[in-house]
């Protein structure tokens, strides 16, 4: 929509300026753009400012966060942990088999929060709400 608001912008203004005999330079289009678009926004109706983040009261199990340890457990060497070669230090992490261990990452608990924004058109009547979401690390462990 916001495409079409500058088209038809742009285009009013350019044809108001050849009638008074100018071209318009780029920093006087521009200007022109912005403000009509604002005010093109504004009418059409607004969203307030997002509310600060409250508990959904959901929480779940990321493997994020937390750390990881080390294991030589042969199963993770089928997976995309095996062998972790992130710096030197960590090279020196064997296994009796000679092999290196393998990174495990733990597992950590967290909590979701969502922030909402109340929406109105350009009379103040309610349209809608907006909600977005987030999450923080409560503990490590599950």
């Amino acid at each position: 929509m916001n495409t079409f608001l500058r088209a038809v912008v742009m285009a009013g203004a350019s044809l108001a300026m050849a009638a008074c005999g100018g071209e318009m330079t780029p920093e006087e289009a521009a200007l022109a753009e912005n403000e009509a678009l604002t005010q093109s926004e504004s009418e059409l109706g607004s969203c307030n400012n997002w509310s600060e983040y409250n508990p959904t009261g959901n929480t779940f199990c990321d493997y994020r966060s937390c750390g990881y340890t080390w294991t030589c457990d042969d199963w993770y060497a089928k997976g995309s942990n095996a062998a972790a070669k992130e710096t030197p230090d960590e090279n020196i992490l064997y296994c009796e088999n000679g092999m290196p261990a393998y990174r495990v990452p733990n597992p950590g608990t967290f909590a979701e929060t969502y922030s909402y924004r109340v929406c109105f058109d350009q009379y103040g009547n309610y349209t809608h709400t907006e909600y977005q979401y987030s999450s923080s690390l409560m503990a490590c462990g599950c």
